[in-house]
């Protein structure tokens, strides 16, 4: 399978360098590191923006396994400033706003911009059913070029729980539990019914 890099910046020439693989310790983003691991004939650095402090402590062994899987290291990137959620959220003195919640700028998307050169390919763990939600980050990041391995080989969120667990991984803890996401927990960026599960699931994370 070869990677498919798009752009939709019309003034960019194709230059490549090196396949940047965004792992997020999501289910999405551990089987999107292997289709590129495994197709991919360009320089390859699998990446995680360090936001594990807040995030369920399963998510380190799930990390572990996943790259073991890939046959690839997962290098962790960090802020310069910011050392995790909570020191965002007091130095940006917010929670979350109309242009999004502070944390995933800061800790996610400025430490991508500060570590991608515009000749790279992007890899996100993005699927086939989440067409909206590619459109949108491809209209807020017209200047880069993404490979959406996952939506081109037709892989649903629910094939990528399947994939893994036909690998021998078990999913992390809070799928397991019943969310749809493995972000922090006691993500600000969540909805009534996502807080009220986590009132009754981690009630320090609650009431922090």
């Amino acid at each position: 399978m070869r990677l498919n890099a798009t752009k939709v910046h019309p003034q960019m020439t194709m230059s490549i360098g090196r396949l940047l693989v965004w792992f997020s310790c999501g289910a999405a983003s551990a089987v999107a590191s292997k289709i590129a691991t495994q197709s991919a004939d360009l320089p390859i650095e699998v990446l995680y923006c360090n936001t594990l402090k807040y995030e369920h402590e399963d998510n380190a062994r799930f990390m572990r396994e996943v790259s073991e899987w890939i046959g690839h290291p997962i290098k962790t990137l960090n802020h310069d400033k910011f050392t995790d959620i909570m020191d965002v959220f007091r130095k940006e003195r917010f929670l979350n706003g109309i242009h999004g919640a502070p944390c995933t700028r800061a800790l996610k998307r400025d430490v991508r911009l500060k570590y991608q050169d515009p000749s790279d390919v992007h890899v996100f763990g993005y699927t086939v059913d989440e067409g909206k939600r590619i459109a949108e980050f491809e209209r807020s990041n017209n200047d880069i070029w993404i490979s959406w391995v996952l939506r081109d080989a037709g892989i649903t969120k629910q094939d990528c729980y399947r994939i893994l667990q036909e690998a021998g991984i078990k999913l992390p803890a809070m799928y397991l539990m019943g969310y749809g996401h493995n972000n922090c927990i006691g993500c600000v960026k969540g909805g009534a019914g996502y807080w009220n599960k986590i009132r009754v699931d981690f009630p320090e994370s609650f009431n922090r």
